[in-house]
Formats: C-alpha cells, structure tokens, sequence
C-alpha cells in the first residue's frame, strides 16, 4: 500500500536555517543547573540520577565541584554516590559536546520510621573560569517521598522521528520513555469496559456489525450493509464513496487525509482527540458475549529509522497493516481474540486481568502479549506522545476539512487519572498583551479552579509551538496544572530543538504552586 500523504506533511512543511553554535563569538554563555530543586526516593528505590544541565553543548573538557551535607545521613553508611564523594565534595567531570551530566545518588539505609533523612547538594566550583552557575544552584535529595517544587525537564522523545511515548510525573520529577510501536491498543481497567486505541500510532478500527465470527471475516466478506463515505481524491477533492466489502472499507481506515469517516452517521474510525470513555472507536464493550462484533483494526504506521533533515520530522513509515479482532469482558477482564485478516482456521485468545492500579493496561497485537507502557495512574501527570492522530476538524489557514489528521509534537495530561489542566494566555491574536500574570509573577492566589480541565487530554496539545516559518516555543502561554495529590504546578515550554537544530527535544520548566 502507498504511504498516503499526511495533512500534517501539509501543515508543518518548512525548512529551518540554522548556524553552527560553535563559531566564535556566537556562544552563549556556559552556566550549570540542577534540573531539579528536589530529588525524592519512594521506598522500593534505591538509585536515582540528579541531573546538571547545561545552557549549550560544552566545548572544553573541565570539572564540575558539587558539594554536599547530609542531613542525618552519613557519606558511606547511608548513602554513596558514582562520582565518589571526598570531605563533603565531588569532582564530577565535562567532556567536550556534553549537554549535560549527572550524579548517580545510592540509598543505603532507609531512615527509621518517624525520623527524615536528606541530602543537599550545592554547586561549589569550576576548573575553567568561563563556567557559572545557572537559575537552579542546589537540589536536596529526600530518602522518602516529597513533592518536586520544581525543575526543568527535557523530554527524552528521542529525536526527530519522535519514536518515545514519555509519561512525566513532575511532583517526583521522573519520566518514563517507552517506545511509540510497543502496542497497538489498550483496555480501560475502571469500572467500564473500554478499549483505547493508540493514537501516537496512527491505530484505526471499524466494527463489523453483525460479525461476531472472527474466522468468518475476510476481505471479501460482505458488510451487513453497504457504508456511505466521505474521503479525498487523488487531487484532495472531497467525495463520496460507498463501501460495500471488508476490505474496500479497510482501504479507507488507515488515519490519513483521505481516511473514511462519516461524522453525522458517527461512523469515525479513531478515538476523539479528548481521550474520553465515550469516544472510543471500538463500542464499549459488553458482558454479554454475542453483542461483541469483530473490528478490523489497521496497526499504524512504522517508525522510520532514518533521522529526518535538520529542522525537519519523519514520523511516518510504511504501513503495519491490518488484523481482525474482537474483545469480550466479565466486568473484572478482557479476553482478546485476534488473527490476521485473511486467516480461515485459527486465532490467537489472550485474557487480560483489570488492575485498577493504572488506567489502561496495553496490548501488542504483533507480539500476542501484554505491555507496560503507563506508569500507575497516579504517578503521571502529561504524556508527551510525540504523534498524535485522531479523525476531526482541522483549517490550517483554509476552509474547514474533516479528515484523518496527524500532529507532531503532542502533549497531552493523564485526565483519566484526575489531572486537571488549563492554559494562560498573556497575549491575545494580534500581540497585545491580556491582564494575565506573567510566567514569573504567577502565583498560587492566581489559580482559577474553575478554569482547570479535567475531561479533555489535549488542551496543550501541539499549540505550545509554533512551525510556521521559524519553529519556535510560543511565547505567549503557559499551563497550570493541578496532579491528582492536589499539588499545584505552573509550567513554561522552553525548546523543542536541540543545539544542532533538531526536532524531538522538548524541554519546559515547571515550579510548584
């Protein structure tokens, strides 16, 4: 099958210019920052890494100092740390073209209960004379767990073909990476029967009515009734099909600008951009076994391996392609059966356990095993996934086109886990400036509870940036955002470039309320 032409190609076509950053009297000046103010350790952990980030890449070798005073805690006996400390400090060392370093912490010793343990570590001091210090000079590291009050984050979505889903906890101040091509869908673990689909992927799905056979369905299977389209021609002309077969319907499915859809008949083959229960592409599913059709789902799209040209993304390889699958449930599990499309005599069944500790529990259909994707469903607050693709109204400057669409750089907050989330705008459509605080200047007294989004995922969205002409961070908004432990957060994106130039390297600072 070709690869169709995506309507987000459309939208973020432009070619960025850039300059070495290493010609002289162009360098910024190289200052050192913890990435965190505070670092806490749950009681299962043992490691955690603090971070030094640097304002640009370094481009002489030299020594960091960073001192360190422990707060009941002694060097050796309840704590250790690659770099080895010495009399309070360690030498950590800067190679040519580092970004940034890091300190490896070790727990030793838990603290007695009712008592805290905790270590400060403090920028003391540098080899080369042209080295600073940088906005955030110290970091306490907790033996037990505390709330982050803040930090800079660079998103570890692996470059410029966006190949890592990142789930962003920010009062721990941790991510979890997880390839984008892990799974396909995803089973709801609340007290509704749903299925997800992953969008990052590109996954679609259409239900078979009346198919509840899964080794009756084929490509030349008839649907129960024939399916009136919409869909772009070979010239992005708006028509109209009519399918009548399994497989002229699964032409259409892949997410794409021509994909099928018929909004007014609520025949929309994806989830809805807001990720909520009602909107999934697969019907919720039903206790009672023969009300469960077969959906064939179309698996997305590959992850290209080669690197797209500086400024540039390639998100989008060849196609997956396609299988059958059907889903039943007893209120406490899935039971998941699945084949290839054109497969006549077996399938593969699959029984999946609810557990209410994570919001979904995902699935790979081309592995035939389960996958760990989310963290717990309390323990995440935004997830950068990188692609995002869902059936919905886009304009990009024109007229107004239902279609497949599909969108870069995507940020989205764990509503199904009780984040809320709303956005500041400190100036309006034509540059002015609004009565809004400033980044700096909001407080917690600024907080409109009210204003706070609890069932719509994708407030941030990709509208943090901008790609038109030069790609750049918006300047003109921020987030508040409210985690599920009732801790308050403001955040600013920084860079979604690396300093070469590069996409799929997102960055954004955050300070808790």
């Amino acid at each position: 099958m070709k690869k169709y032409f995506y309507l987000s190609a459309i939208a973020l076509l432009s070619i960025l210019s850039s300059c070495s950053s290493d010609d002289d009297g162009d360098l910024i000046d190289f200052t050192v920052s913890f990435s965190s103010a505070t670092v806490s350790l749950a009681e299962t952990d043992t490691d955690r890494e603090i971070t030094l980030n640097f304002s640009r890449a370094a481009t002489e070798a030299g020594t960091i100092t960073v001192s360190y005073t422990g707060n009941n805690a002694v060097y050796g006996t309840d704590f250790t740390t690659s770099p080895a400390g010495s009399d309070g400090n360690i030498s950590v060392p800067v190679a040519v073209g580092d970004l940034n370093t890091s300190i490896t912490f070790t727990k030793l010793q838990d603290p007695i209960e009712g008592t805290t343990k905790s270590v400060a570590f403090t920028l003391s001091d540098y080899d080369q004379a042209d080295w600073s210090n940088g906005s955030t000079t110290s970091s306490e590291v907790s033996f037990t767990p505390i709330a982050s009050t803040g930090g800079v984050i660079d998103a570890e979505q692996g470059g410029s073909n966006l190949p890592n889903q990142v789930y962003i906890d920010l009062s721990s101040n941790t991510q979890t990476a997880i390839r984008r091509d892990a799974w396909e869908i995803a089973f709801y673990n609340g007290t509704e029967n749903r299925v997800f689909l992953n969008s990052s992927l590109l996954v679609a799905a259409a239900e078979l009515d009346g198919y509840t056979d899964i080794l009756s369905v084929t490509e030349d299977s008839d649907l129960s009734s024939p399916l009136e389209l919409n869909t772009f021609d070979q010239a992005f002309q708006a028509t109209t099909v009519t399918v009548t077969t399994v497989g002229e319907l699964a032409a259409g499915l892949p997410v794409s600008y021509p994909q099928y859809g018929n909004v007014a008949e609520n025949l929309v083959f994806t989830d809805n951009r807001e990720g909520t229960l009602e909107g999934t592409a697969f019907a919720e599913i039903s206790t009672t076994a023969d009300e469960n059709h077969v959906y064939i789902v179309s698996l997305g799209n590959e992850i290209p391996s080669e690197p797209a040209d500086v400024g540039s993304i390639a998100t989008t390889g060849d196609p997956r392609g396609l299988m059958k699958v059907r889903v039943l449930s007893d209120g406490a599990s899935y039971t998941i059966q699945f084949a290839d499309l054109d497969e006549t005599t077996d399938f593969t069944e699959v029984t999946i356990q609810k557990d209410d500790s994570f919001n979904l529990s995902a699935f790979s259909l081309t592995d035939g095993q389960s996958v760990s994707i989310e963290p717990q469903k309390g323990s995440w607050d935004l997830n950068f996934s990188g692609v995002f693709s869902y059936y919905g109204v886009a304009s990009f400057g024109g007229p107004p086109t239902v279609a497949g669409l599909t969108f870069s750089d995507y940020v989205l907050h764990n509503t199904l886990g009780g984040v809320g989330l709303y956005q500041v705008t400190t100036k309006d459509s034509e540059g002015n400036a609004t009565d809004a605080p400033a980044y700096a200047d909001f407080s917690r007294d600024d907080v409109v509870e009210s204003e706070l989004v609890y069932d719509d995922r994708a407030v941030i969205g990709s509208g943090w940036r901008s790609v038109f002409g030069v790609a750049a961070v918006r300047d003109d908004r921020y987030f508040v955002l409210k985690d599920a432990n009732d801790n308050y957060y403001k955040l600013l994106f920084t860079a979604f470039l690396n300093d070469q130039g590069e996409r799929g390297f997102p960055q954004f600072t955050y300070e808790r309320l």
